[in-house]
């Protein structure tokens, strides 16, 4: 069973079978954009049987994904408006209003952000005065316990989310990577003060994660070293390292999302403590080769959690591509904790069969 061999990768034991993981809800997407979708696979048993059919250990369901949820109060709104392929939403509070932009790309069936809400100094105050009146609350929490129990039929375990890491989140959710590196060399007291307000909300979702004690939680920080190496000393490590004592101290492992370029992150992540680092991108489509991944934690028990690139899933890749590819996963990472993963998702245009070959590969 997978998930028992996942449960003893996460107590440093020797796992019985090879654990394989797949986000398919992107491949999903695209099946519902194409019109071929089964509706019964946006539903959580129909997932579950989603994944036994493809032989996928079940994890990414993100309806219940995030153990948190934002409320404002007192005198903000939040509008949104859809015009076609792009969404507007506004925040208003009594500093002022911040506006973003997404539009979706039909081609790829996803987002990307044309605006962010946070561009110059101004609105860095109109966002302080924000965080005065925004809290997060636990959310998905009261049920984990029952889900985590019926899902030991399917042979998996359901993921739960923390919050962003507030450098994090300022470079995903609001400021985007430019306007967030230009802020701190301009105004870093603001961003610093943006920050600390942002780790103390995270402190109710932190306190009851820590009561619940789930197998593991995620680390939704969407990492990648090209953006974020030269800054994580000074933001960010000492806030991770803070989550995951208390985590620790309560019986659950860590796993950080890092789906970019690897070789500046990775061996950071292993030193402040995380037992896992999730979607790990090897070539032909990430930073290093197989054998360079592991030499970064060579002499750590960091689990290393990827490896399957998911742009192999589609044209130009064939089947004999992936099938010699996972032979070299199998063979460069033995003798090291590892889950393989698709890094970081099966595309739209992917082969889904590839994801039951790899199973009875494996």
């Amino acid at each position: 069973m997978m998930r028992n061999a996942f449960l003893k990768l996460l107590h440093g034991e020797l796992p019985d079978e090879i654990v394989w993981t797949a986000d398919l809800s992107y491949w999903m997407e695209g099946r519902r954009a194409d019109g071929s979708a089964r509706p019964e696979w946006f539903t959580e048993q129909g997932f579950l049987e989603l994944h036994r059919e493809y032989g996928v250990f079940p994890y990414y369901y993100y309806d219940k994904f995030c153990a948190f949820e934002v409320r404002y109060d007192g005198p903000v709104t939040v509008e949104q408006q859809v015009n076609g392929n792009t969404t507007v939403q506004r925040i208003t509070c009594p500093a002022g209003e911040l506006v973003s932009e997404q539009a979706y790309l039909p081609d790829s069936c996803c987002c990307g952000t044309t605006k962010h809400f946070i561009e110059n100094e101004r609105d860095l105050d109109i966002f302080l005065d924000l965080l005065q009146y925004r809290r997060l609350l636990p959310a998905n929490v009261d049920d984990y316990p029952r889900r985590l129990m019926a899902w030991e039929t399917w042979d998996g375990i359901p993921g739960l989310a923390l919050p962003r890491s507030p450098l994090a989140a300022l470079t995903a959710e609001w400021a985007g990577v430019e306007h967030t590196v230009y802020l701190l060399l301009d105004c870093e007291e603001k961003m610093r003060a943006a920050m600390a307000l942002l780790e103390a909300q995270e402190a109710p979702i932190l306190d009851a994660v820590c009561a619940l004690a789930p197998p593991i939680v995620h680390f939704i920080d969407n990492l990648s070293s090209e953006n974020l190496a030269g800054l994580y000393d000074e933001f960010m490590a000492d806030r991770h390292r803070a989550r995951l004592r208390r985590l620790h101290a309560a019986g659950v492992a860590g796993v950080v999302h890092l789906d970019g370029t690897v070789k500046g992150l990775l061996p950071k992540l292993a030193e402040v403590g995380f037992d896992a680092v999730e979607a790990l991108t090897p070539q032909p489509a990430g930073d290093l080769e197989l054998a360079e991944i592991r030499a970064l934690v060579e002499d750590t028990k960091t689990i290393l959690w990827g490896g399957l690139p998911g742009v192999m899933f589609a044209p130009p890749y064939t089947w004999d591509d992936m099938r010699r590819h996972l032979e070299r996963l199998l063979e460069t990472w033995h003798g090291h904790p590892f889950v393989i993963g698709v890094a970081d998702q099966v595309p739209p245009d992917g082969d889904i069969s590839f994801c039951k070959r790899i199973s009875e590969m494996i």
